[in-house]
C-alpha cells in the first residue's frame, strides 16, 4: 500500500498543523506548510513504513503525516518567530518552547499512529487455525497401531 498525499490532498492542513503546534497563522503560513517539500518527505517516510500492508486506515495515516509535517516544522521555528510582536505574552509563550524537543515528540507521536493504524490490520488477521506439516513418516513414528 503506498499513500499520496500530494495529489490527495489532506483536509485543512495548515489549520491542523497551526492547531498541534498552537502556532498562529500570522507567524506559520498556510503556503509553508503545504509546502511541496514537506508533503514529499511525508509521502516518503510513511510509505518506507506501511509498504508491506494493505487496507491501513487512510485517516490515520493523514494523522500520522500531519505530525510528520509538524515534526520537519519545529526545528525551523525559532527562525519564524518575529523580534517584535504586540502580544507579549503570546511572544513570550512561543518563544519558552524547545522546538528541537517537540519536534522529536511529533516525530514519536507519528510513530505511534503508524504503529496503531498497522496493528489494526494485524489484529484482524485469524491465528485460531493452525496446520501441522510432516516431511518425512519416518520423523514421527507412530507406535501406538
Amino acid at each position: 500500500m503506498t499513500v499520496d498525499f500530494t495529489k490527495n490532498k489532506i483536509d485543512d492542513l495548515p489549520v491542523r498543523v497551526r492547531a498541534i503546534m498552537g502556532v498562529p497563522d500570522l507567524i506559520l503560513l498556510d503556503d509553508v506548510i503545504s509546502s511541496p517539500d514537506f508533503l514529499l518527505r511525508a509521502n516518503k517516510y510513511i510509505n518506507k513504513i506501511i509498504k508491506e500492508y494493505e487496507d491501513l486506515d487512510t485517516s490515520l495515516l493523514e494523522i500520522a503525516a500531519i505530525y510528520y509535517i509538524c515534526y520537519l516544522i519545529c526545528p525551523g521555528m525559532y527562525a519564524r518567530l518575529p523580534k517584535q510582536m504586540e502580544n507579549t505574552s503570546t511572544k513570550t509563550i512561543l518563544q519558552s518552547i524547545n522546538w528541537d524537543s517537540m519536534a522529536i515528540e511529533m516525530l514519536g507521536k507519528c510513530n505511534e499512529i503508524l504503529d496503531d493504524a498497522i496493528s489494526e490490520v494485524n489484529d484482524d488477521i485469524d491465528y485460531s487455525v493452525s496446520f501441522a506439516v510432516l516431511t518425512s513418516s519416518s520423523e514421527y513414528p507412530n507406535d501406538t497401531i
